[in-house]
């Protein structure tokens, strides 16, 4: 259940920085490199496991999404 709701986070976390950098191309000709992109997702995955972190279902996802 924890790996479902780990994929599931880090599938839309992944979708909107792509979709960001795709209207930032198009709208403003700015490009961000990969380890930026990357850097954004890993930051914004973690302040959602640790806002979260009380819920039931997100104690252990921390140590999932390190691993």
């Amino acid at each position: 259940m924890h790996a479902a709701l780990l994929k599931k986070l880090a599938a839309q976390c992944v979708i909107y920085h792509l979709w960001k950098q795709r209207n930032n191309v198009l709208h403003n000709q700015i490009t961000q490199p990969p380890s930026t992109i990357y850097r954004l997702i890993d930051r914004e995955m973690r302040n959602t496991i640790t806002s979260r972190r009380n819920r039931k279902q997100f104690q252990d996802l921390m140590a999932k999404w390190m691993h």
